[in-house]
């Protein structure tokens, strides 16, 4: 089996490429960019076969001729930009022709070439405003109300997916990925609302004091997570749903992984200041999106999220240790780590 996904360098795509090579599933990553040196020795040795094709997904000719050469009959498409509030400003046309119409490219590919499969990687943003009013995001009952550019796109992509389900009989499954933290994730010039794990994360790493708008609880994913429940969906045979959130299926604050960072760095700081003013980790919203209902992952798939904030702490601070901290600066040099217990 050969699965195509696209922008599979992001660390999402990573995460989801390490999984599917462990099960012997061989993997075309469709990107612009290739995956980091350090993430391409990680591919290396595992048991599927990996492949990487420089493409950009408004490429139609491209697209068809790597769904012809490698044989696929699924595909992930996780392409996509996301932009902070500058660059919607100065890229507005791009973010949509990339998100939006480079989604009807992968469709359309998909469709010409058979494919059994079609996973679409969404966002709990979808859920716009809808995230801080619902005590719990419910698939079937919360209502998304999309605001920015990102999160109307991918409702859009989402949207127009399903239809191509129903217009052609594609077998499409759409996933919304809740707050994603983990292994891999770094400055692409591509995804720029980088999590807030890792901001405070590399904080502690660069020894510089951590200061915090608000305490930040919510149901943050860990990667592994993410790419476990990728893996369960593209096995199962019989999925009763179009859509599902993957979340954690619990709440924790960015307040309580500073307090683990302190046992683990010894001369880091933290400060919960009240304000977006003076804080210098980006929570990017005014306020925290309320939890993702997890049921359908769980009763229809099979899957229970296994990376509490312990777990994934300890899964984190064992991968750092393992690989260099390339991923800590935006021009990636090799910045050293202080007093790492």
């Amino acid at each position: 089996m050969t699965v195509l996904i696209t922008g599979g360098s992001g660390f999402v795509g990573i995460n989801i490429i390490e999984r599917l090579l462990d099960e012997n599933i061989h993997v075309v990553n469709y990107a612009t960019l290739p995956v980091p040196k350090e993430a391409m020795d990680s591919l290396q040795g595992r048991k599927g076969n990996y492949h990487y094709v420089k493409g950009n997904i408004l490429d139609t000719k491209l697209l068809d001729s790597t769904n012809e050469k490698y044989d696929i009959k699924t595909i992930i498409h996780a392409a996509a930009i996301t932009p902070d509030l500058e660059r919607e400003r100065n890229s507005s046309r791009t973010i949509t022709n990339v998100n939006y119409m480079g989604t009807v490219e992968v469709l359309e590919s998909a469709h010409r070439h058979g494919i059994e499969k079609f996973i679409y990687i969404s966002s709990c943003t979808v859920y716009g405003e809808t995230g801080f009013k619902d005590e719990v995001l419910s698939e079937s009952e919360s209502i998304p109300l999309p605001r920015t550019l990102y999160e109307i796109t991918k409702f859009a992509g989402e949207r127009t997916a399903l239809r191509y389900k129903t217009l052609f009989g594609m077998p499409v499954c759409v996933v919304r990925l809740g707050y994603v933290f983990g292994p891999w994730e770094y400055y692409t010039g591509i995804r720029q609302t980088l999590s807030v794990p890792f901001q405070v994360t590399r904080n502690a790493l660069l020894n510089e004091e951590a200061l915090l708008p608000r305490p930040g609880l919510r149901d943050w994913v860990y990667s592994k997570d993410v790419a476990n429940s990728i893996f369960e969906l593209l096995r199962s045979q019989e999925l009763t749903y179009d859509l599902y959130n993957i979340g954690s299926g619990q709440t924790w604050s960015v307040e309580d992984w500073c307090q683990l960072l302190q046992k683990q760095f010894l001369d880091f700081k933290y400060k919960v200041v009240g304000n977006f003013e003076e804080a210098n980790i980006d929570f990017f919203d005014p306020e925290d999106i309320h939890e993702l209902s997890v049921e359908r992952l769980k009763s229809n798939v099979g899957y229970n999220p296994k990376y509490g904030i312990e777990e994934s702490f300890q899964d984190y601070m064992d991968w750092i240790k393992q690989i260099p901290l390339f991923w800590t600066d935006p021009v990636r040099n090799k910045m050293k780590a202080t007093n790492f217990t």
